[in-house]
């Protein structure tokens, strides 16, 4: 038998929601005005507080962008400045996909903020790299991932599941692959907690490098939110992810001789990674010549590896964390619905933050959860949160 799970709305219309609506749905003031029956600068005065839209017009701006009216009357708590996001876009990024990205992670927050809520879950325990090494000295991305490994405990090991790894820290990670595939992934700090979102349409190699290189921002980017965008900080990102996910030793230890294409395929199973990342890490560590390097990367381009991992039977990995959430939601009767009505949302847009990370076969009003929860005790890091339950869990 299901819950009641209680919406929070208020009685007053709150402008920045409408902005908010626009943006995840993508779109421009005039289309919404057209479609809405007003005109553009009176969508403009609503989102600005210059004049509060009549309950009618409400009414027709949320049939119009397909959420439900509680959604305008609900207190808007989490809205990171713009300038608070690591974004990894696959080009330039129009400002559209910005002001989307910005708008979800409000949602996820929000979402986030249930969860918490209602079940325990770790604490945010992923630090910048000054607490990491005890000075405000700048660190390479090298000793920077290495001071991570060692003050998580992790030695040189390969890491088997880096998702589930970074939700035991306390991380909230979210798939940016439904509405919003412009963007690789991006990442910011909400209070404490670190947020990542992912575009899940690639390799699992490469998302395990996407997750790796976002924490590289958290880590040694993080300490304000007002980081310049560059290209110095996406490759040390790029380097953080490197060391991170092949460590130095490791790799030293794993590579002797002359590297041939064989080797670099066996070898990136070990690390979990993509072919072109090993090769380009072997480099680097000076285990093989720039010739090696130029010829394995010739070969691994002709044999498609540029553009993915042709042959590989890594899974992506999924979330514990939300995957636990779910499946607990379904064996009490409730479900995505259940959740969209205390978002004030649409079921669908649940769904979408936990594209690809978390799978179901969805089944109407409810769903079902592939993976176990026997099969997630058997992860590397499990179970991640405590599903029991806080006593008057739902706030508002």
């Amino acid at each position: 038998m299901g819950r009641r799970f209680p919406s929070m709305s208020t009685t007053t219309f709150v402008p920045a929601r409408l902005k908010m609506a626009r943006a995840i749905r993508q779109m421009t003031a005039t289309a919404l005005a057209a479609e809405a029956g007003t005109t553009p600068p009176w969508v403009s005065q609503a989102e600005r507080s210059k004049d509060t839209p009549s309950p009618e017009l409400i009414r027709e701006f949320a049939r119009v962008l397909n959420l439900p009216i509680e959604f305008f009357y609900r207190p808007l708590k989490h809205l990171p400045p713009s300038d608070a996001f690591h974004f990894r876009a696959t080009s330039r990024l129009a400002k559209k996909d910005e002001d989307m990205a910005r708008a979800l992670s409000a949602l996820a927050m929000e979402l986030s903020d249930w969860i918490e809520d209602t079940y325990r879950a770790p604490e945010p325990a992923v630090p910048e790299v000054q607490d990491l090494i005890g000075s405000d000295d700048e660190v390479a991305p090298e000793q920077a991932a290495e001071a991570l490994r060692g003050a998580w405990g992790l030695g040189v090991a390969p890491i088997k599941n880096l998702l589930q790894l970074l939700e035991s820290k306390g991380a909230k990670i979210y798939s940016a692959g439904g509405p919003l595939q412009a963007i690789d992934a991006f990442s910011f700090r909400h209070a404490a907690t670190p947020v990542i979102f992912l575009n899940v349409h690639k390799s699992a190699e490469r998302l395990r490098f996407d997750l790796a290189h976002e924490l590289g921002h958290l880590v040694m980017h993080g300490g304000s939110l007002h980081v310049e965008p560059g290209k110095e900080k996406e490759l040390a990102a790029n380097d953080f992810a490197s060391a991170f996910l092949m460590p130095r030793s490791d790799v030293l230890g794993s590579i002797r001789g002359n590297l041939m294409l064989e080797d670099v395929l066996v070898l990136k199973r070990r690390w979990r990674v993509s072919a072109m990342a090993l090769n380009l890490r072997a480099h680097r560590l000076g285990v093989i010549s720039e010739w090696t390097y130029s010829t394995l990367a010739k070969q691994l381009s002709i044999a498609g590896f540029r553009r993915g991992e042709p042959g590989s039977d890594l899974r992506v990995e999924s979330s514990s964390l939300l995957t636990q959430v779910m499946s607990d939601m379904r064996a009490r009767g409730d479900g995505f619905s259940d959740i969209a009505r205390v978002l004030n949302v649409r079921a669908q847009d649940v769904q979408d933050l936990m594209l690809g990370i978390v799978t179901f076969a969805i089944q109407g009003e409810g769903m079902r959860a592939v993976r176990s929860t026997a099969d997630l005790r058997e992860a590397s890091v499990a179970p991640v949160t405590d599903l029991s339950r806080h006593r008057g869990a739902h706030r508002g």
